[in-house]
């Protein structure tokens, strides 16, 4: 069942309402591209019970500057409750349409235990995780652009990767989400090597899943999340693979699919993988 792992019902910078009709836009588009099943998966900053669970995360980075974009950022995007988030795609699961109750979990060093207590009341069908800050700087956000000029390229990448490093070793999340996300707006070091291998042996820990992520198609970078050189690891080490959009508006939903699936399988995979329950499926591919 070709299942979209990755979608999200707001886009950045907007908060329409969460609705049931709002899911059924999203499932008709999909239907369109042949997607029969779709994780909503939210991000975890729109919800009022992260941010007053997290507060504060950002004062641990002593850049006051960037201290204060973060939280900018985090109050400008919160739109509602996780509660009457997870009571929404419930009813429309009761309702007959495929979709599945996720979230996508950023990582917020040293808040493990706080992302766990915020995952613990609900009855997840999957947690994609995903890192967007190292300390507080949000190094794939326009708002924070100019801090690029200022790190080295390499330094960031190796800081990235052990922050996914840490993500996939918690436990706390079935899928790692665009795991190469650094070279979104195509900032890429001389040897990419050490960033797949720390996030291959933290993904290893737990069979963490690898995202396939058409997104970074409409990127700068102009390239699926992961390069096909970490998928080809993940394949030979083992590893489970997903789809993913990251939609955040009907019409994307499946977008670049084929691509998708052909990287896949360049990388030698015949089977995708998505999540049920926290429980990992699988279904063939191409």
């Amino acid at each position: 069942m070709l299942t979209d792992c990755h979608t999200h019902l707001q886009p950045h910078g907007q908060a329409p309402p969460m609705t049931v009709e709002r899911i059924e836009a999203y499932v008709e588009a999909g239907r369109a591209r042949g997607v029969e099943r779709i994780a909503i998966t939210e991000h975890l900053f729109r919800f009022e019970e992260a941010y007053k669970a997290l507060h504060g995360w950002w004062d641990d980075d002593p850049d006051a500057h960037l201290a204060g974009l973060a939280r900018a950022y985090w109050e400008d995007h919160v739109s509602g409750s996780v509660a009457d988030y997870v009571r929404t795609v419930e009813a429309a699961k009761r309702k007959g349409l495929p979709v599945l109750l996720g979230l996508e979990m950023d990582w917020i060093h040293g808040r493990e235990d706080a992302l766990a207590a915020f995952l613990k009341p609900y009855d997840w069908d999957i947690v994609i995780g995903s890192v967007h800050y190292i300390g507080s700087w949000g190094f794939d956000c326009d708002e924070f652009m100019a801090e690029w000029a200022r790190r080295d390229v390499a330094d960031v990448w190796s800081d990235y990767g052990a922050l996914v490093r840490e993500l996939a070793e918690s436990g706390l999340a079935d899928v790692l989400a665009h795991p190469d996300l650094p070279k979104v707006f195509g900032h890429r070091p001389a040897d990419e090597t050490p960033l797949h291998s720390a996030i291959l042996a933290g993904a290893a820990v737990n069979g963490t899943a690898i995202e396939l992520n058409s997104n970074g198609l409409r990127k700068k970078c102009g390239e699926i999340y992961p390069a096909l050189a970490l998928v080809e690891r993940a394949h030979a080490a083992g590893l489970p693979v997903t789809l993913a959009s990251d939609a955040h508006t009907p019409d994307r939903v499946g977008a670049n699919f084929d691509d998708l699936i052909a990287w896949a399988r360049r990388a030698g995979y015949r089977e995708a993988s998505a999540f049920v329950g926290r429980a990992r499926t699988e279904y063939a591919i191409g």
